[in-house]
């Protein structure tokens, strides 16, 4: 039988494991879809923001399948971007001594593959191992 990680209904961990899963699923389903690529390619600007008259603009200039490539690279560096502060976290808990915990206990960050890689294989629907 699988160990129970979860407190209760609203997905309070139970264990260091159970909350390093939950921000890892976390981040993967709360960073899958930028604001920004929606704009694009959904209303055919870059913000809503007053000062972004150019990008906007420029946005507004591209065809529909334009501005679909410009949704994807917006989402890739995303994605890419997050990977990035994920794996700086991971070298500074690996090289420099840096540690997470759980209510007072320390929290496994190489649990699976490591920080950023469990980020990107969560991406994909990747399966947590037992």
């Amino acid at each position: 039988m699988a160990k129970q990680i979860f407190a209760s209904e609203d997905r309070r961990p139970l264990t260091p494991i159970g909350a390093y899963k939950e921000i890892i699923d976390q981040l993967a389903t709360e960073t899958s879809v930028g604001i920004s690529e929606r704009l694009v390619l959904e209303h055919g600007i870059f913000s809503k923001a007053q000062d972004d008259e150019e990008p906007n603009s420029f946005v507004q200039s591209l065809s529909t399948e334009e501005r679909r490539t410009l949704s994807q690279m917006l989402h890739a560096e995303r994605i890419s971007a997050i990977g990035d502060v994920l794996a700086t976290l991971e070298w500074w808990i690996v090289a420099r001594g840096v540690g997470l915990s759980y209510r007072g206990e320390p929290m496994p960050t190489q649990f699976a593959e490591g920080i950023s890689a469990d980020y990107v294989g969560r991406l994909d629907d990747w399966e947590w191992p037992s």
